[in-house]
């Protein structure tokens, strides 16, 4: 009796680590969200008019989750916000769950109202601030097809914010 208690105890301590190991492999499938250390953003204006394509590439060496929208804000020479009205559009569609590898880029749109830098109620800044969900850290956005930062030539009185999408199709479209 004595041997098969031994052995039964043997057994269960060989369990413990292969449960451990699955729960590991689990937790492996399951990315944590994307972050601000995970991210490099890029902002591309479109020929199209006042429509940026914000670019959201993983340079982290996992692969993370994004879901929802990006929050973009208008910034000043000083790296001050600039209070700009915002409104989150469901464009190109909703928001979907989905993994980022690494190395790969999501995409969101962003239009915006331009308008005269006399007016008081038109912001006006040389920069594009982009804050992932879920985040506090904000990430200041490489501005690609822009005017050139020391010209201070962004203006907005309005802007609108699509939703991030594991694919660039469409998402300028709206």
């Amino acid at each position: 009796m004595k041997s098969r208690l031994a052995l039964l105890g043997v057994g269960l301590l060989l369990a413990v680590p292969a449960c451990s190991v699955e729960f590991a492999a689990a937790r492996a499938a399951d990315p944590a969200v994307c972050t601000a250390e995970d991210i490099q953003v890029d902002v591309t204006r479109q020929p199209s008019g006042p429509v940026g394509l914000v670019a959201l590439e993983n340079a982290s060496e996992r692969a993370c989750t994004l879901d929802g929208r990006a929050t973009v804000t208008l910034t000043n020479a000083a790296d001050e916000d600039v209070s700009v009205p915002t409104a989150a559009v469901d464009q190109p569609g909703p928001a979907v769950s989905f993994l980022l590898p690494p190395g790969t880029t999501a995409f969101q749109g962003i239009t915006w109202t331009p308008c005269s830098k006399g007016d008081s109620s038109c912001g006006v800044g040389n920069g594009l601030r982009v804050t992932l969900p879920g985040s506090t850290t904000p990430l200041n956005a490489e501005l690609l097809d822009f005017p050139a930062p020391e010209k201070n030539d962004i203006t907005m009185s309005s802007l609108r914010v699509g939703t991030i999408q594991p694919s660039r199709q469409g998402v300028v479209a709206w």
